[in-house]
């Protein structure tokens, strides 16, 4: 696979900043960077894009939990797919509201807010 081109790949960085991702580099066990690894924190998950210079990503899906004790460890992974890196986001931005383990859209209840009176008193009439 071809590396992105520059218009694609600054299309897919500005689209990770919008939607909440912060980059990392990311390194192979010999500490050669592979990569970069993009992340963001929703809902209880920790979604990232793991992109590689060839174009090709992994996005991935896992519970948020992290004990210093164990660092290695993390959540249960939830999702994962791997393809084109601009499918691989379209894939983590279309499900991001819908984890496979629920498949249900998260309720926020409105914000209260004091009803406004009506009729106002200034416009009561004659």
């Amino acid at each position: 696979m071809s590396p992105l081109s520059r218009e694609t790949a600054e299309d897919l960085g500005r689209r990770l900043h919008a939607e909440g991702f912060r980059p990392l580099p990311d390194a192979d066990d010999g500490g050669i960077l592979i990569g970069t690894r993009l992340w963001r924190v929703r809902a209880g998950y920790v979604e990232y894009l793991a992109l590689r210079p060839n174009g090709l990503a992994h996005a991935v899906r896992a519970e948020a939990r992290f004990d210093y004790n164990q660092p290695a460890n993390h959540g249960r992974i939830v999702e994962r797919r791997s393809g084109y890196a601009v499918n691989a986001l379209d894939w983590l931005l279309a499900t991001s509201n819908t984890p496979a383990s629920s498949r249900k859209r998260l309720y926020v209840p409105p914000t209260t807010t004091a009803e406004p009176e009506w009729p106002p008193h200034e416009a009561s009439g004659p």
